[in-house]
């Protein structure tokens, strides 16, 4: 069990490092369109896709961002609580906090798979863009999230397995 839990969190660093590049790389987009955006009103003919593009970018960067936040535990979260616990309190708390934490993810996968079937017909003026693939960002962040969650509980728990030997 132990060999499948360290080949899960291998793979979900391995996930996390990627979307990680990804992010960069959308800043990277962001940074030079919003530039763009500035030289190009400066001289007086501006771009009608550019603030509608930096805005669909940032919407895919905070839900991907969000989701590496969560495997290392930077979201602010009920982990101030947990943090003040001892003993098996904290236990409990942390697997609670997770478990809602879940339930939260799938929510979001469902709901967030019905936002962009419901638009899967609706463009984007500037850019062209369906509007279903900015809402599909709310399944695959909320995806990510609880791969994460799940990666976070197996690394508790073979930690704990690792103390109690």
């Amino acid at each position: 069990m132990k060999k499948i839990g360290k080949v899960y969190l291998n793979l979900m660093d391995h996930v996390n490092t990627i979307i990680g590049y990804l992010l960069a790389l959308s800043l990277f987009f962001t940074t030079m369109i919003t530039f763009w955006q500035v030289v190009s009103r400066f001289i007086g003919s501006s771009l009608s896709w550019s603030e509608e593009l930096t805005r669909f970018l940032m919407i895919f960067m905070i839900m991907l961002g969000a989701a590496i936040a969560h495997r290392k535990n930077k979201l602010i979260s009920v982990e101030i609580v947990v943090e003040q616990l001892k003993g098996w309190m904290k236990e409990v708390s942390f697997y609670l906090m997770h478990l809602f934490s879940i339930v939260f993810f799938i929510v979001l996968i469902v709901y967030g798979m019905n936002l962009a079937s419901n638009f899967t017909n609706q463009i984007a003026p500037g850019t062209g863009i369906s509007m279903k693939y900015i809402y599909m960002s709310l399944p695959i962040g909320g995806g990510l999230m609880l791969l994460n969650s799940l990666a976070s509980l197996i690394e508790h728990w073979m930690k704990g397995d690792e103390t109690s030997c």
